[in-house]
């Protein structure tokens, strides 16, 4: 499965790559699988220590640093202290931890000129964000969850389950380590891993290809929406008031899904009352007007609606 991953994307060739690795069983195992078709020069292992769990964080920077070594793999490590950027930043510790994780895969990214990042993302972590976002009001395309090619990032391990990956771990007797705090149901996530997730399997062992088949699904839905959308676009920044008047009320959100998506990266903060709002200022008779969102900056002027990021 992997060899046709990176075959499909073509990186089995002199292509560097950057492998996100925790040391955690997920990304130990994807770099295991990367080792078999890709050389040891062109792979680089890149740690990132929040500073989140004390020794553990020591630990885990020192177990990454010993295996490279041991296999002359190039590595590095960056630290930060995650939880004082969060109380400064005002936001949640999970989302400043990928701030500023990505930030650093990035840097990386530019040093070695690799074509792409490698994260060990796998099944039960995309269904477990289409859970949260499911708890949360979201669009489409958060529950498509997590994609396997998101520009520069390949998530390989997209249709792999974390039973099937730590089986093969141990039947390899390939060394890994876990976080603690995976245990700790305090956690959204953790409590949906270890309290939510068992039931479902509970019902249906077989839950996860289910859910993976469901996401598919709704990947194939959105590229259609987007696939119309573009079309009334056409590789404009704007968008016609008379051809948005002649969408169906959901094709009407979808546009707004995109343009917000399109300016902002993402669709995490869009909610129904931001939506309901843009179409309010849409229909309001003046002209000239403007409207922000985030980072969706929107200009009304002369029958067209101009969106800049």
């Amino acid at each position: 499965m992997i060899e046709e991953f990176l075959k499909k994307y073509d990186i089995l060739e002199s292509w560097k790559i950057i492998i996100a690795c925790s040391w955690w069983s997920d990304s130990i195992y994807l770099l295991s699988e990367i080792l078999k078709y890709k050389k040891n020069e062109d792979i680089i292992v890149c740690h990132f220590n929040h500073n989140l769990r004390a020794e553990e964080s020591t630990r885990d920077e020192k177990f990454v640093s010993d295996f490279c070594a041991e296999n002359q793999l190039k590595y590095e490590i960056w630290e930060s202290d995650i939880k004082k950027i969060s109380e400064s930043l005002k936001i949640w510790i999970e989302e400043t931890a990928r701030i500023k994780r990505y930030e650093f895969l990035r840097e990386m990214k530019v040093k070695y000129d690799s074509k792409y990042i490698l994260t060990a993302h796998h099944l039960d972590d995309k269904i477990e964000t289409f859970m949260l976002n499911l708890i949360r009001w979201t669009k489409l395309k958060w529950l498509i969850s997590i994609e396997e090619k998101n520009d520069d990032l390949l998530r390989p391990l997209l249709h792999i389950s974390k039973k099937d990956i730590l089986k093969h771990l141990n039947d390899c007797k390939i060394p890994f380590i876990e976080d603690s705090s995976n245990s700790d149901d305090n956690y959204l996530r953790n409590h949906i891993r270890l309290n939510i997730t068992p039931l479902f399997e509970k019902i249906n062992p077989n839950y996860r290809s289910s859910f993976d088949s469901i996401m598919e699904y709704f990947w194939e839905l959105k590229n259609s929406f987007d696939d119309q959308i573009r079309a009334i676009i056409d590789g404009k920044d704007y968008f016609e008031i008379s051809e948005f008047e002649i969408l169906s009320l959901f094709m009407k959100k979808e546009l707004i899904r995109y343009v917000f998506e399109k300016t902002n990266n993402w669709t995490i903060w869009l909610t129904r009352s931001n939506i309901d709002e843009v179409i309010r200022f849409i229909w309001d008779k003046w002209n000239h007007t403007k409207k922000e969102i985030k980072q969706m900056k929107l200009l009304k002027k002369n029958g067209k609606v101009y969106f800049m990021d």
